[in-house]
């Protein structure tokens, strides 16, 4: 944020050299201390900001990554990674998260129909989604640089790198709402409060929705016991929902129960054709 002013003061005081500011008198006094530049107090940068500006330096993340917030919610909802997207078959159907490093969009030379190619970053790799046709116009608000994503998808492992031409996008945060199936919550027996218990049903009242919830039980003697809560208290699983719930008794409480399902894996053209009876 400085550079400017010091570079221009620099600048300032070289071209006052070379016009021989300077007097016989001057140079007779003794040398004053030149003015300090006073430093500006500016806040730190975001940390959205920062490591965005980091990527684009030098190519990657040094002080975190952007999908840190996201790493219990990505392990819990995702069925596979860049890592292992090789090793899964080509045309079968899976499950994905990550951030959108780079949209690259444009027309079919051949079709003369809108395109667009996103890249999808996670802790491990990147990997290319393929949308065309009517993913484009479906999914086109969510192509932007820095958008955090799932993506369900058919994977094409026909190249080196595979690929996913995609069936659903839908933003990260949007996944616990859409893919839980239950919500649990372990206690030890011991260790929950009366008055703990009264604010988890102040949390959980507010966050109400259909997915219901289990607190499991642990006692003394090892035995667990499972209690379902009234259906008045069912919930819209959300991170805000799991951070107030670790808030009060800390990580390892919450645990959100995923739904395995995935769509069935879109025909070609070809496939959907009517038989011609040959």
């Amino acid at each position: 944020a400085q550079i400017e002013r010091a570079v221009a003061r620099g600048q300032e005081t070289a071209q006052d050299r070379l016009r021989g500011q300077s007097s016989l008198f001057n140079l007779l006094e003794p040398a004053q201390p030149g003015t300090p530049v006073r430093a500006l107090e500016l806040p730190e940068w975001p940390a959205n900001e920062r490591l965005a500006a980091e990527k684009e330096l030098l190519g990657f993340y040094v002080t975190g990554h952007p999908l840190d917030p996201y790493r219990t919610l990505l392990a819990t909802y995702s069925l596979t990674d860049t890592e292992r997207l090789p090793t899964l078959p080509g045309r079968s159907v899976t499950r994905l998260g990550g951030i959108v490093a780079a949209v690259q969009q444009g027309f079919s030379k051949k079709t003369g129909k809108p395109y667009a190619i996103l890249t999808l970053e996670d802790f491990h790799g990147s990997v290319q989604l393929l949308c065309l046709n009517d993913t484009v116009d479906q999914f086109r608000e969510l192509f932007v640089p820095g958008k955090t994503l799932f993506v369900v998808g058919e994977v094409n492992a026909g190249e080196d790198r595979p690929k996913i031409f995609p069936v659903e996008l839908y933003p990260l945060e949007s996944a616990p709402a859409r893919l839980t199936l239950q919500i649990h919550l372990r206690f030890r027996m011991t260790e929950v409060q009366p008055r703990q218990m009264r604010d988890l049903r102040e949390l959980v009242a507010a966050h109400p929705g259909k997915v219901p919830v289990f607190l499991r039980f642990q006692r003394p003697d090892g035995a667990v016991v499972f209690v379902e809560v009234n259906d008045r208290f069912h919930v819209t699983p959300s991170l805000a929902l799991q951070q107030g719930v670790e808030a009060l008794f800390g990580t390892g409480v919450y645990h959100a129960k995923p739904n395995p399902e995935l769509p069935e894996r879109p025909r070609r053209r070809w496939e959907q054709a009517e038989p011609s009876g040959e």
